[in-house]
């Protein structure tokens, strides 16, 4: 077997170099995550060998479609190597690999370097194309993106192909296939190996599959996108901007949106003017919309400093942050572009590239200590806590402490040690932060009043009916903590009387259990509810006559005024010994 020779030579020999490859990632990628794992106890280590072979596999698989094998192989440890280094700095920043990766910006970034940066290095190591051709980095952009595209497609149909082929197996007794899946490292080199064939295929016939198609279909998306984006504008104004883009999830769409923008007015432009878009309609769009991003990215940016003025920095806040940057930077240079008009496309084409190299730029920093975003988080919140701007009592200590790493757990020894007037609160709220193994549990323990002031706000504010009855011992000892949060609250409103909106009813309603029962009747919103009480646990009692209707409040003032009466129920049933069977009226 011999070494494939040129790019363009696709033969048998290629398909059989790129299933090998594609085998081998896969017996990589299950030695890395299903054995290693039990054989390597530094978990840094294992981080960059599986960042690095991840990236070096999943980026030669794609060079080796425009490059020969050696070439190839330059490209995809160009592109990964570094950036798997990078990130296994960055785990430092974590006591735990595991908390790390669960954060995904820094993964995120990793990728954005693999993938943006593997272009660059195919196009350099090609003969007659200097780096910074913008036709060969938008024809190879695209087309690895098709290949995997078409790949992963042939992939997923394999794998139906081969559970049928199973499944009709089976019907004749025969298991080959499932004795021969359930081998650990089968199913993942076979993966592999199928995606490296399909990769070789589509490059083979690279005149049929390309990506030029999807660029002509994206472009008829302009006019629609103008018309969207011209109506959401308009109707800024009417709503207001705080309302607006009071949160992440505002910016994520508008970022979203300006990414979506530029990627349409690439499409349109193509990689030369002979190539790009001809209707004028779509020409205007594009021009159009290319002065709407850096708007788009603006607002974006505002939607996130509203969230930062009022709770501070956070790693989340600082890759928005990040990410508008990069959309104001892409708006402003289309922009710019767009208003000069002469040559605008060329303009925007030399645009995509800076932008790119900026993005690459920028991701790397994020692995490094000069955008360090936990270390500028666990500052801030410090900061906001030192000027008074945060309360002890709503400094967010989960956060601190559980969220972002070694920065975080700094600030939690700084304010173990901290001499200052709510010292005592810190102190406390230290104590359930060490105890507690969720936020949820934190918060439970840690906002608020505690379960047992809840039953005991209950039970001295909501009067029982009749006056000076008696409640059973322990009537709210096994009641839920929601349920003893809603009543409280219940109680703290009041009726149109003036009364607390809540009590407890207790009457002999049940024929065949001696005693009186207690009913709660409580208000929650609009309506009174009625709760049984047995044992401690929360029942809901069928309603008779009415069906389940809608209490009003005035209902409880009704009940202490003594407007109420207990006595048999109005039906008749049929008794079939151990069983009654009634119809409701």
């Amino acid at each position: 077997m011999t070494a494939m020779t040129e790019p363009g030579e696709y033969t048998v020999n290629r398909r059989v170099w790129m299933t090998a490859i594609g085998a081998l990632a896969g017996l990589a990628a299950w030695l890395l995550w299903d054995v290693l794992p039990d054989h390597v106890e530094n978990e840094r280590l294992l981080l960059f060998l599986s960042a690095g072979a991840s990236g070096f596999f999943a980026a030669l698989l794609a060079a080796a479609g425009a490059l020969a094998l050696p070439r190839a192989v330059l490209a995809a440890a160009g592109a990964s190597l570094p950036a798997a280094c990078l990130l296994t700095w960055a785990s430092l920043r974590y006591a735990d690999v595991d908390d790390f990766l669960e954060t995904g910006h820094a993964v995120f970034a990793y990728g954005l370097i693999v993938f943006l940066s593997l272009p660059f290095l195919i196009v350099a190591l090609r003969s007659g194309e200097g780096w910074r051709s913008y036709p060969a980095l938008f024809r190879q952009s695209w087309d690895i993106a098709v290949r995997y595209a078409a790949a992963l497609v042939f992939v997923g149909i394999f794998w139906g192909v081969i559970f049928l082929s199973d499944a009709l197996f089976k019907l004749v007794g025969l298991e080959i296939i499932e004795d021969l899946l359930e081998i650990d490292a089968v199913p993942a080199v076979l993966t592999g190996a199928i995606i490296g064939l399909a990769l070789a295929v589509v490059a083979e016939l690279a005149d049929y599959i390309s990506p030029f198609l999807i660029l002509r279909l994206l472009r008829l998306l302009l006019p629609v996108v103008v018309v969207v984006a011209g109506v959401f504008l308009i109707a800024i104004p009417f709503r207001g901007l705080s309302d607006v883009f009071g949160g992440l999830s505002a910016a994520a769409v508008l970022l979203s949106m300006a990414v979506g923008i530029a990627t349409l007015i690439t499409s349109a432009i193509e990689r030369n003017d002979e190539e790009a878009a001809d209707s004028r309609i779509l020409l205007v769009s594009a021009q159009l919309l290319a002065v709407v991003i850096p708007i788009l990215s603006a607002l974006a940016l505002y939607a996130v400093w509203i969230r930062v003025a009022d709770y501070g920095w956070s790693p989340d806040r600082i890759a928005a942050t990040c990410a508008g940057i990069v959309g104001l930077g892409y708006g402003l240079l289309y922009a710019v572009s767009v208003i000069r008009r002469r040559d605008w496309m060329e303009r925007i084409r030399q645009a995509n590239i800076v932008m790119a190299l900026i993005t690459i730029a920028l991701a790397a920093l994020w692995l490094t200590p000069i955008l360090n975003a936990e270390r500028i988080s666990a500052r801030n919140q410090m900061a906001r806590f030192d000027a008074g701007k945060v309360a002890a009592e709503d400094l967010d200590l989960w956060f601190l402490g559980r969220e972002i790493g070694v920065a975080g757990e700094a600030a939690i020894a700084e304010l173990a040690a901290i001499e200052h007037p709510e010292a005592d609160v810190i102190a406390e709220r230290l104590a359930l932060l060490e105890a507690a193994d969720s936020r949820y549990a934190f918060e439970r323990t840690d906002t608020g009043p505690t379960q047992d002031s809840l039953r005991e706000e209950i039970l001295v504010t909501a009067p029982v009916v009749p006056e000076g009855g008696r409640l059973p011992d322990g009537l709210l000892d096994r009641a839920a903590p929601y349920d003893l949060q809603q009543w409280a609250e219940a109680c703290r409103e009041k009726t149109p009387a003036g009364n607390p909106a809540c009590l407890f009813l207790a009457a002999d309603l049940d024929l065949e259990s001696p005693g009186d029962e207690t009913l709660l009747v409580w208000k929650n919103g609009p309506y009174v509810y009625v709760t049984a009480l047995k044992d401690g646990t929360r029942q809901s009692p069928a309603f008779l006559r009415g069906g389940a209707v809608s209490l009003q409040p005035q209902v409880i003032d009704d009940i202490l005024a003594g407007n109420y009466s207990v006595g048999v129920p109005s039906v008749r049933s049929l008794d079939l010994g151990k069983v009654e069977i009634f119809i409701i009226p």
